[in-house]
């Protein structure tokens, strides 16, 4: 007698039943067993996670593994573009002794934020106030088709700065801090001058479009002036730390006294300009995607001035050529 093929209500019965199966017992003891199975690649064509001592392991791209013979990394040709990055050179400059004096203070891991005590000596910090005079222009908000001056979400100005040396060991130093990561590009500075009523209404730094060609994965925001009340950087979904030594950097409930209403219910932390003192941040996930606690606003100088100065680092996913393509 010829086996008759089962029907396909009991095929149907059989594979709802072993879906179970599969994910509770198969694919945890697969992954136990060959554990290289279980890490899949992220769509920037790398492996996801991050590792606080490598930085970003994207096999293709953000991470410190100069190992990969096979592969030839090709600057994509906007990042070429000087307007826009601080290419790396060959123009001598010379640093002062301030470089590798400052402290560090790690404020959250996750996103990595860190404050920086002394990220400038304080005669740096006077000649890039003095070399951007007579530079300002109003500050212009970007929506990603058009730009416009707006007021009323952003009221500032602010200065392209020149490359010279000090500008340079400035870019040296951030890159750095960073650990020289493959792929990652500092922008071109601006120095950012806020009067009395100056503000900047909260906002990203990164745009989320990593996969579409780039983004900003990490701020600097550096204090090159702080002669004013009012003016501090405000994260709304950042959590007050309990250690009071912070108030060093952060305006607590004692710093409050005097202010108007608005000002006292701010939630979230609020970091003090503090002249030299700078405010480092990850704006991106191991997958590209942004941080949502790194939304963040620069709250209105009450009186005197203010000037920072924003130092972003552009990532972009090289394009990887095989070593039996070069030709």
């Amino acid at each position: 007698m010829a086996p008759t093929l089962p029907k396909a209500t009991t095929v149907l019965s059989w594979f709802f039943y072993l879906i179970p199966v599969y994910l509770f017992l198969l694919a945890p003891l697969s992954q136990f067993l060959f554990p290289e199975w279980g890490n899949p690649r992220n769509e920037l064509g790398g492996k996801g996670g991050y590792d606080y001592n490598h930085g970003y392991n994207y096999e293709d791209g953000f991470d410190n593994d100069d190992d990969n013979d096979e592969a030839v990394y090709e600057t994509p040709l906007h990042l070429t573009d000087d307007r826009f990055i601080s290419p790396e050179d060959d123009v001598p400059f010379t640093c002062p002794e301030q470089e590798g004096r400052y402290k560090v203070h790690i404020f959250s891991r996750v996103p990595l934020v860190i404050y920086i005590e002394g990220f400038l000596g304080e005669e740096e910090a006077d000649h890039l106030v003095r070399v951007s005079e007579g530079k300002y222009a109003p500050s212009i908000i970007y929506d990603g088709i058009s730009e416009r001056v707006d007021p009323s979400v952003r009221r500032s100005d602010r200065a392209l700065l020149d490359r010279d040396d000090a500008v340079r060991c400035l870019e040296e130093r951030a890159r750095s801090f960073q650990g020289w990561r493959r792929g990652l590009y500092i922008e071109r500075m601006w120095a950012q001058r806020y009067n009395v009523s100056g503000h900047y209404q909260n906002h990203y730094d990164w745009t989320g479009n990593l996969h579409a060609g780039g983004d900003r994965v990490s701020t600097f925001m550096v204090y090159l002036q702080a002669d004013c009340t009012g003016g501090g950087t405000n994260f709304p979904r950042m959590k007050m730390p309990r250690e009071k030594k912070w108030c060093r950097f952060l305006e607590c409930d004692e710093d409050k006294k005097g202010q108007d209403q608005a000002t006292k219910q701010l939630e979230g932390v609020t970091f003090k300009p503090i002249k030299g003192n700078a405010i480092f941040w990850e704006n991106l996930r191991a997958d590209g995607t942004g941080y949502p606690e790194t939304w963040h606003a620069a709250l209105p100088v009450t009186s005197g001035s203010k000037v920072g100065l924003n130092i972003w680092s552009w990532y972009q996913p090289p394009r990887k050529t095989k070593g039996k393509d070069r030709g």
